[in-house]
């Protein structure tokens, strides 16, 4: 595990342009192997932990429709490529001009094709990155001996980041 990860959570951390993450204790890139004996927990841990969960479980939320999207895009698509080789059939004898409308409904499928996949390898991407960040987030607590439980509600919002309400109570295992 990077340190960088344990740094995200403690209160000590800056950010410099040149450097990158560093101690606001030492000033230096953090230079510890499994824990840190400096690190300092506080509202930053618990922001920390909230959005890494919130960000996943918005994702998970999401799962019925993403893959109602990609089935339905996917019947689309498969019912003009259809339609196109009946139209293609019937155009058969007439002259050439006329293939114009098969080559524009193929390129119609096509389209709707790539919405289907593209949705999917979309929300795909962004569950494993939001289950790889929760997994480094509860990783450097474990370090530390430290577990949580979390309960998330969410408030209804209309634009931009969602709205949570939430109930956080840290402990340590032993």
């Amino acid at each position: 595990m990077e340190p960088h990860w344990h740094c995200d959570l403690c209160e000590h951390q800056d950010v410099s342009l040149r450097k990158g993450n560093i101690c606001g204790l030492t000033g230096n890139k953090p230079n510890f192997k499994n824990t840190c004996n400096t690190i300092e927990f506080g509202e930053k841990r618990k922001q920390k932990v909230i959005d890494t969960n919130a960000k996943l479980q918005k994702i998970l939320k999401n799962k019925w429709w993403v893959y109602s999207y990609f089935i339905l895009f996917n019947i689309f698509a498969i019912v003009l490529f259809y339609l196109d080789y009946l139209f293609l059939n019937y155009l058969k004898h007439f002259f050439l001009m006329a293939y114009a409308v098969p080559i524009i409904i193929s390129a119609i499928a096509i389209v709707l094709l790539g919405m289907g996949w593209g949705a999917l390898n979309n929300y795909r991407n962004n569950l494993n990155i939001a289950k790889a960040n929760k997994s480094e987030v509860d990783a450097a607590l474990s370090a530390y001996d430290i577990n949580y439980d979390l309960k998330l509600d969410f408030l209804k919002s209309f634009h931009g980041v969602p709205k949570v309400k939430s109930y956080l109570k840290f402990y340590y295992i032993k």
